[in-house]
């Protein structure tokens, strides 16, 4: 192939001036990707797109990219009011596992995907390539526009939840501090700061940062997994009540759905691992690469997650009192009452470090994304947003719109909790949505004869896993949607479907009225491309017409 020739031209190319047969049409729509893995530049550019980037994601790179935004160990601290405040014990032990196990269904199809379309467009573009031809447009609208909505707002839900963790800190080494909400917010805007700085550097130092913090996070973690029951010894939970135990329920919902409450916690934790599939185009050998760290990392911390809440489990002897602190951060309690005030204070705050890691790694993920969507002109100043950088072949102009887009949503938690937790409601939903369209595509279009699996495939088992990942699926997208208790007050509410749906219908708005006149799904930006067309619809066309 001509490395950069149209993708019209490319099917000239390869097979001359001969009438092509309609099963010879059918196999030319889509790349074979084993072969073009040994050349990532050479595929993506039979996928349409020029490479801007420099491949400098190893696979341990992107292994502990992933792993930072997974951040096991800021991640149960944050999300520990889903599982010991909502079901005590039980809900840190089978209600972590349960969701974890579970939600590897998801992984493995979307490990699939990336395998076969690796490009930063991610999610949309799988969703565009694997939807019935008659979806395509609205499925791949819907999934980019979950994407737009979910991923600047879940990098506010980080870097917020890391300034809560440092201001925790600071309350446990100075009893007498009284945080204020303008307080939390300083801090977000200047981790907010330090994010969008580091993320502006080269490829290749964002890993070493990763890097960094995922060796930082484990170690600590398997430190403090082993040191905590030592440390609380002999006053420790039986293994009985730490599996058996359902006597507690923070919520007023009744037993068996408050259990299930729990899995929000896993669910939330180990997700946005489709990070690797937006750095693709800067990762080396990434059809092979992008879908190993997805699997490996979400397995590793699932299992991580769950032996360290073990420990905790058996060490929380007194599940009201942690709940119910002062502090408002049951571990940092916890880690005060069994080790003392220095070991406590020093825990939490590299659970801070951490979960600062993990905010780099989702603004990474917001930054491609934004760059990626406007690379294909489905947002506006499109052509400014997906400007590379010449000196550090980084989308800075994208990142920039997520920096400020993420520092003005964070000055809402000055007037109101209740407003800026809503948005994050929002975002877990509009996540889920975005990562299940392209799996049901598959699904619903299982002889897609424009579909070949990359080197990473399922095999036989794929379309069960699909089908498995499509039901839970279902599932959870209710779960997060519900309020911690029945009859909520307006503090209480669980806001997502409200703020997810206005914000689906001002995309719409901005489809009917300049959207549709530039996004036509993925287009190619090769020269000599036609920018409204992929290589799979040139193709389409003239099946349709061999047909007629």
């Amino acid at each position: 192939m001509v490395a950069n020739a149209s993708p019209t031209q490319s099917i000239s190319d390869e097979h001359g001036d001969k009438k092509m047969s309609l099963d010879e049409k059918r196999a030319a729509a889509s790349v074979d990707v084993v072969e073009a893995n040994e050349n990532d530049d050479d595929y993506l550019e039979q996928l349409g797109y020029k490479p801007e980037f420099k491949r400098d994601f190893t696979f341990l790179g992107l292994f502990s990219l992933v792993s930072s935004e997974l951040a096991v160990l800021p991640g149960v601290a944050g999300t520990i009011w889903y599982t010991l405040g909502y079901f005590g014990l039980v809900g840190m032990t089978w209600g972590w596992l349960v969701a974890a196990v579970a939600g590897q269904f998801l992984v493995y199809s979307l490990a699939e995907l990336s395998s076969a379309y690796p490009t930063s467009g991610g999610l949309y573009y799988w969703t565009y390539m694997t939807a019935p031809p008659k979806w395509k447009m609205s499925w791949c609208y819907i999934c980019a526009w979950s994407m737009v909505i979910s991923t600047p707002l879940a990098c506010c839900s980080i870097t917020f939840s890391a300034a809560q963790l440092l201001i925790s800190t600071v309350q446990l080494a100075q009893p007498d501090y009284s945080p204020q909400a303008w307080h939390t917010y300083l801090v977000y805007l200047a981790m907010m700061t330090a994010s969008y700085g580091i993320i502006c550097l080269p490829t290749k130092h964002v890993s070493y940062f990763n890097i960094f913090a995922t060796l930082l996070g484990t170690v600590v973690l398997v430190i403090t997994t082993i040191w905590l029951p030592i440390a609380a010894s002999p006053n420790l939970n039986s293994a009985k009540a730490i599996f058996t135990d359902t006597s507690f329920n923070g919520t007023g919902w009744p037993s068996g759905w408050a259990f299930c409450m729990t899995f929000l916690s896993a669910t939330w934790t180990l997700s946005r691992y489709d990070v690797a599939a937006h750095v693709a185009e800067e990762t080396a050998n990434a059809s092979r690469t992008v879908p190993r760290a997805m699997v490996w990392s979400t397995w590793s911390s699932g299992i991580l997650g769950f032996i360290y809440l073990i420990a905790l489990a058996l060490c929380a002897t007194d599940v009201e009192g942690l709940v119910n602190d002062d502090v408002d951060q049951p571990l940092g309690v916890l880690f005060n009452a069994v080790l003392g005030q220095r070991a406590g204070v020093a825990l939490l705050a590299i659970n801070f470090l951490c979960q600062f890691a993990c905010g780099v790694a989702f603004f990474v993920a917001a930054s491609r994304i934004f760059f990626a969507y406007a690379r294909d002109k489905a947002l506006p100043f499109s052509a400014w947003l997906s400007h590379v950088s010449p000196r550090t072949q980084t989308p800075n102009n994208a990142s920039f719109a997520v920096f400020v887009i993420s520092s003005a949503f964070g000055a809402i938690s000055i007037g109101s909790d209740t407003a800026f937790e809503a948005f994050f409601s929002g975002s877990t939903l509009a996540g889920q949505i975005s990562y299940i369209l392209p799996v049901l595509g598959r699904c619903v279009y299982e002889d897609n004869p424009d579909y070949r699996p990359g080197p990473y495939n399922l095999g036989r088992w794929s379309r069960s896993i699909r089908w498995a990942a499509v039901a839970w699926n279902a599932f959870i997208m209710p779960l997060v949607s519900f309020p911690d208790y029945p009859m909520p007050t307006p503090q209480d509410m669980n806001w997502a479907v409200v703020i997810y749906v206005p914000c689906q219908l001002i995309a719409l708005v901005y489809w009917w009225f300049w959207g549709y006149e530039t996004f036509k799904g993925p287009c190619p930006n090769l020269g000599g491309a036609k920018e409204s067309q992929t290589l799979t619809e040139h193709v389409k066309q003239e099946i349709a017409q061999e047909e007629k």
